[in-house]
């Protein structure tokens, strides 16, 4: 069984390889809602066991609508819930639009780059991990 190091970092390659650039950098500034969409996911649990495969293996939501302006994140479920989160902090570094929350117990980063349009989500909770790739662009 592969790691959850090791298939972060496969994926992290897939969607680097797989991925176009999407927008630019001037539309990636928190300065316009985006809409993003996750592509792969990783899952892992306290015992070690991961799981890998579509936002929907793991119930993670498909589509994230980000508005820095209002400071709320929204997003789909494949089950078809529906979810708004405070944006609590947003750093914004030259190269990348980070954002930061807690929902529901959870901590949750987004790191969107500013060139590219790529996504990374990570969420943590109890006994509970997500990595979360994708893309975003302006909506």
């Amino acid at each position: 069984m592969m790691t959850f190091k090791i298939m972060a970092k496969t994926l992290c390659g897939a969607a680097l390889l797989t991925s176009s650039t999407l927008a630019p950098a001037a539309a990636i500034d928190g300065s316009v809602p985006l809409l993003c969409a996750v592509t792969d996911t990783v899952s892992c649990d306290a015992g070690g066991g991961c799981v890998e495969g579509s936002a929907k293996s793991v119930n993670l939501p498909i589509f994230i609508t980000v508005d820095v302006e209002s400071k709320t994140a929204q997003s789909s479920r494949a089950s078809g819930e529906q979810r708004t989160s405070a944006i609590l902090s947003v750093h914004n570094d030259g190269a990348s639009l980070v954002l930061l929350g807690v929902d529901q117990g959870a901590g949750w980063s987004v790191a969107i780059g500013k060139d590219t349009g790529r996504m990374t989500l990570a969420v943590s909770g109890d006994g509970i991990g997500y990595l979360a790739l994708g893309a975003c662009t302006p909506k």
